[in-house]
């Protein structure tokens, strides 16, 4: 396998469990389960998992530069945007919470020409214009549309920023000789610390249903899995293409929504399904022939 086509094939799989995710966390929540719960069961999950996948293979030591990583990636990748969108879910459309997880893309490859992680071109820029555009038409036909309060708007729109920045980051400051495994479990037992400080004060530990349990195992199955392959696709393709799995995610979500929950959606929404599909297609072959 190509390193392209290995590129191409973890974005699809990352988007895969974005989507999958999304199926569980709404689930979840008509079980009853409260969303800053779903999110620290999920980094809680993934972690102890690793990090008993990581003990088959030898006493676990984890270096204090991938401490330190996995604490901030944790932050600013996990708990900051999880616990922004969740908390501003109540106040504003679905159609602003949606937008929070589109501009992390642009925002991304901004950053990393502005500080050198990767060289910005016409090319990819066009392709993420247009996926970008595609995720906007998605958010509208899918809700009532983009409002809510003035003041939790903005907060929402902080949750991609800390994305962004978690997305910079991870990939200039990846320890040397770390392996994805590793940098997944300490992201994950970062996360899962900043989220619980978050619930604590909040009495959000409450013991959920059968149902909800159930839903918060699969999550953390998901998450284990995802976690490694997130990394895999970070140090393969690269952090633009890696902040493309929100779109990805988007598109298989729809197909998931049609193939396992029975919805139907408005022609506007699969126009924007291609729009996007498009704009990423268009991102990655340029990518390749402006490299």
């Amino acid at each position: 396998m190509t390193p392209a086509t290995k590129a191409t094939a973890l974005l699809v799989a990352n988007g895969a469990v974005i989507a999958t995710n999304t199926i569980l966390a709404r689930g979840a929540a008509e079980a009853g389960v409260a969303p800053l719960l779903y999110a620290f069961a999920s980094a809680c999950g993934a972690a102890l998992a690793l990090g008993a996948f990581r003990a088959t293979r030898g006493p676990v030591s984890i270096p204090s530069p991938v401490a330190r990583y996995g604490a901030l990636a944790g932050l600013l990748s996990v708990a900051v945007p999880q616990a922004l969108i969740y908390s501003a879910s109540a106040y504003v459309s679905a159609g602003i919470a949606s937008l929070a997880y589109a501009f992390p893309t642009p925002l991304t490859f901004a950053l990393a020409a502005l500080v050198g992680v990767e060289r910005a071109t016409p090319g990819r820029a066009a392709g993420i214009g247009i996926a970008f555009a595609g995720a906007v038409m998605l958010a509208v036909s899918r809700t009532t549309g983009l409002s809510g309060d003035a003041l939790w708007v903005g907060l929402a729109m902080l949750a991609p920023v800390s994305i962004a920045c978690g997305n910079i980051y991870r990939q200039r400051f990846w320890p040397p000789g770390a392996q994805p495994l590793d940098l997944a479990f300490a992201m994950s037992a970062g996360g899962a610390l900043w989220l619980l400080l978050a619930l604590v004060p909040a009495g959000g530990l409450a013991l959920p249903s059968p149902i909800g349990a159930g839903y918060l195992a699969l999550a953390a199955l998901v998450a284990t899995g995802g976690n490694v392959i997130y990394f895999e696709l970070q140090r393969t393709g690269g952090i633009v293409s890696f902040s493309q799995i929100g779109y990805v995610g988007a598109v298989l979500g729809l197909l998931g929504g049609v193939v396992l929950l029975g919805e139907r959606y408005a022609a506007l929404t699969w126009i924007a399904a291609g729009v996007i599909a498009a704009g990423v297609a268009i991102s990655e072959v340029m990518k390749r022939r402006e490299a």
